[in-house]
């Protein structure tokens, strides 16, 4: 896996991310005039009437999941399926419970989510709940919480398809998903990765260098800020302008990851976009 996969959100999240590894490990683990980017705001902000759309990172995902499904379309080979692994994720803190009854349980989220009631377990010395339902055939939703002590808890929750042409109307339910999570107090972001076989063969640099040039087409301002190769992966992440969920690394704010792999058993390229970053593996 390349050093795009070490983060999955903010700055902050990636400290997060990567304090929980051994958890995360055994449940495991970014067109017309472009505008600037815009740190996305806390949930901290939300107040009682507070417009959700506003904070979060749900602002602005709608285009961007638009854009993400264009670009996996345009990347991959025409007729063949194209994997969806979209998160969001984040901590939970009883003592900044925004909302006016008690705080926060895995079992009301899952149920406000839609799912079976989670199951617990203890793990690596903390209390992890999981609940997961179908929407779908080929797409499903689960749920992910580890009480962390001290009435803070971290969260994921993960849409998957194993074929975006067939998960329906899978950006609205990301979206509601995010909603839910955030009126209840918990500071989530999304983060989304697509996956499909690559139309462009041969070495994998030279396949992402054509790929990329075709995603230039579509994505203005699109800019090359890092990159990460070995001996059959070439992965780049970008600047993008007009895209508003982005993670700081360095100096720039990466809000799109491209990677082509080199399927050494079926001997074809596997192509991988995140938005921000991708967070599954090449």
């Amino acid at each position: 896996m390349g050093n795009g996969n070490k983060g999955a959100g903010k700055a902050t999240l990636l400290v997060l991310c990567l304090s929980l590894a051994a958890i995360l490990v055994a449940g495991f683990i970014n067109e017309a005039e472009a505008q600037p980017l815009k740190e996305v705001a806390s949930v901290r902000a939300a107040v009682e009437g507070a417009d959700v759309t506003d904070i979060g990172g749900v602002s602005g995902m709608e285009e961007s999941l638009s854009l993400l499904s264009l670009l996996g379309q345009q990347a991959t080979q025409p007729g063949t399926p194209i994997r969806l692994v979209l998160k969001w994720q984040g901590e939970y803190s009883e003592g900044d419970d925004v909302r006016a009854a008690g705080p926060l349980t895995a079992v009301e989220l899952a149920e406000d989510l839609g799912l079976t009631i989670p199951t617990a377990v203890e793990e690596h010395g903390h209390l992890i709940y999981r609940a997961t339902s179908s929407l779908t055939e080929d797409t499903s939703i689960s749920l992910f919480w580890s009480e962390l002590g001290e009435g803070h808890s971290y969260v994921i929750a993960t849409l998957e398809t194993a074929d975006l042409t067939k998960a329906g109307d899978w950006q609205n339910k990301a979206i509601q998903v995010g909603k839910h999570m955030l009126k209840s107090g918990i500071e989530a972001e999304w983060n989304a990765s697509l996956q499909g076989t690559a139309k462009e063969q041969g070495e994998p640099k030279e396949a992402l260098i054509v790929t990329e040039k075709n995603f230039a087409t579509r994505v203005a301002g699109l800019a090359e800020a890092e990159s990460y190769e070995d001996e059959a992966t070439y992965s780049r992440s970008y600047k993008v302008p007009g895209l508003q969920r982005f993670v700081v690394s360095g100096n720039h704010n990466l809000a799109m990851q491209a990677a082509v792999h080199r399927d050494g058993i079926n001997n074809e390229n596997r192509i991988t976009i995140g938005f921000p970053l991708i967070t599954i593996e090449y």
